[in-house]
């Protein structure tokens, strides 16, 4: 099989399943956003990228 026919490498698998994982821990925290700990990190990120406070 030649490397062009072999799929994403290595590399590019690892990184794609961080992102997943980040995503996903992302999602869990956005869920749990009433608990304080959670609505910290969410009115972080939110202040992050510009958002207004809720």
């Amino acid at each position: 099989m030649a490397a062009s026919e072999a799929g994403p490498s290595f590399l590019a698998r690892l990184v794609l399943v961080l992102l997943g994982c980040v995503f996903l821990g992302a999602a869990w925290v956005w869920s749990h956003r009433s608990e304080p700990w959670a609505a910290r990190l969410v009115d972080n990120a939110q202040r992050t990228v510009g958002l207004p406070r809720r």
